[in-house]
């Protein structure tokens, strides 16, 4: 098996590259490895593809995303169709979300431990022509991410209170948007809505468990909308949110939908935020599909 580390230098708050390699130099176990370090932002993507193109795969590659969720994401996205494939994290990013409906993070910090873990088969979403390992979302999600994009950047901030900081700061403007989301070809709902989440794991934002019945490996995707609500309603709701009561309290039901599904279409009349797996995005229709066990993810 060939272990190829893309290490992102930008991921969480300092770089640990240098500690990264050092750490894969230092196993007990030999291996036949390479690292590459990218070198802006979408690098990791490009490499995967072009090391893909370039290497003839008889043998099993296993790619380590080294980061966080965007890192993860780029890896993913240059995988293309080829077989013989494995996935894997490195998690040294803030947010980690993906990691969560695996395993615990501490486990996929661990190199020696991820190098001799075995894969499970787990989903996919298919996102506008995008993989999507994690959640989609559209909506004030989408205009959060842009904010706490920036935030990120100030050593004040990790995953979790860039978000949620990104998130009162939104509430001071635009909180909502029309949408027509469709899914398995019937109408959900049409009319004013605060967002949509689309989900294979259940955790985004850095910690929010915005669809808690939500299962990587089980075929089905899950559909988290809000309506339309007021911001004093917003502000009592980021809590139970967070920690995925949203869909069972009473008080809740009038304006929150949960639902399972195979495709999703959103279409909006105006150019609307989405994001991918923290990626960013707008546009006026989102469609999603599932591509059940597509990937096969190391799971230590």
């Amino acid at each position: 098996m060939k272990h190829v580390f893309v290490i992102n230098p930008a991921a969480g708050k300092k770089d640990l590259s240098a500690e990264i390699v050092k750490s894969i130099e230092n196993l007990d176990a030999k291996i036949d490895y390479e690292t590459y370090i990218t070198k802006k932002k979408g690098d990791g993507t490009t490499f995967v593809k072009q090391y893909l193109e370039e290497h003839f795969q008889e043998e099993t590659i296993r790619f380590y995303a080294c980061g966080g969720d965007g890192s993860l994401y780029d890896v993913v996205n240059g995988i293309g169709d080829h077989k013989n494939i494995e996935i894997a994290q490195v998690a040294t990013g803030t947010g980690n979300d993906f990691v969560k409906s695996v395993g615990k993070v501490e486990d996929f910090q661990n190199i020696e431990k991820l190098i001799n873990a075995k894969t499970k088969k787990i989903d996919l979403l298919k996102v506008n022509g995008h993989y999507c390992i994690n959640i989609a979302d559209a909506g004030f999600d989408g205009e959060v991410g842009y904010t706490s994009m920036s935030l990120k950047r100030c050593p004040l901030f990790n995953g979790y209170t860039a978000y949620l900081a990104a998130t009162l700061i939104s509430l001071l403007f635009k909180i909502s948007c029309w949408m027509k989301v469709s899914i398995d070809d019937k109408v959900l709902y049409e009319g004013k809505t605060l967002l949509a989440a689309i989900a294979n794991g259940h955790t985004y934002g850095g910690g929010f468990f915005c669809a808690p019945l939500a299962k990587i490996d089980d075929g089905i995707i899950d559909v988290c909308l809000v309506k339309k609500i007021s911001r004093f309603r917003i502000a009592s709701l980021i809590k139970s949110y967070k920690i995925g009561t949203h869909i069972s309290d009473e008080k809740n039901k009038s304006f929150i939908l949960y639902e399972k599904c195979h495709k999703v279409l959103i279409e909006t009349k105006k150019n609307v935020a989405y994001g991918i797996d923290g990626e960013l995005f707008k546009g006026k229709r989102i469609e999603i599909e599932i591509l059940p066990s597509f990937l096969s993810f190391v799971q230590p």
